[in-house]
């Protein structure tokens, strides 16, 4: 992880720490970590899991009430993709980036952590987010993040789960290459490009947790 991510992830914690003891009844904070995909020039019709290294990185949610929650992410990631057919050559690409967003969830079922009773739910999520690229000859770019997953209660502090999420970028440059047939030629997604994150995460609730209890509800 670069300077710059380690900085990050200690940003999430001391907000995390540093918000009232209500806020923090309401708070979990964990990691992610995951396999990203790539779709766009290189890769135009499935996305391909080109896996140089995991994404790995914060989560710190704070959850509204059993439906709704606010989740705020800081994922390292790394694309790639190799095409050998790319107008009769052979074109490459590999960038990785810092990926900061803020996403909403609904939960299908009534959920809470550490709660016997609401312990599993689906949920789908959507929201905002900024990619900074730091390596490689990709552009940062804006994007918005949708997909859906299961959070399921593991124990009294952790809950977990899996997540699947899309990224639709607003930018056609994440693997360096631009529109392959000028911009009267669509894709059926569009010419910018996509990517995806398939991964688990671990969340822990830190503080006062007993107040969230069954035993104390």
């Amino acid at each position: 992880m670069t300077r710059g991510g380690i900085l990050l992830v200690i940003f999430i914690t001391f907000l995390f720490y540093s918000a009232p003891a209500n806020a923090q009844r309401k708070t979990d904070i964990g990691f992610f970590a995951g396999v990203p995909w790539y779709m766009g020039d290189l890769s135009t019709v499935v996305p391909v899991p080109h896996l140089v290294s995991p994404a790995i990185g914060a989560i710190l949610r704070y959850n509204f009430d059993m439906r709704n929650a606010l989740r705020a992410h800081a994922v390292f990631y790394t694309l790639s993709d190799l095409n050998e057919n790319f107008r009769g050559g052979v074109a490459e690409f590999q960038s990785s980036f810092v990926d900061l967003g803020l996403d909403f969830e609904f939960n299908w079922w009534p959920y809470k952590t550490a709660n016997r009773k609401h312990r599993v739910s689906p949920y789908v999520s959507a929201g905002l987010g900024y990619s900074l690229n730091y390596s490689g000859n990709s552009v940062s770019h804006l994007y918005l993040p949708f997909g859906g997953g299961l959070k399921v209660n593991l124990g009294q502090r952790v809950s977990g789960g899996l997540e699947v999420s899309a990224r639709k970028t607003f930018t056609d440059l994440i693997d360096g290459v631009a529109n392959l047939g000028g911009e009267e030629v669509q894709t059926p997604v569009g010419n910018n490009d996509w990517y995806f994150f398939t991964g688990l995460f671990v969340t822990f609730k830190i503080f006062n947790y007993r107040e969230e209890c069954p035993t104390y509800d």
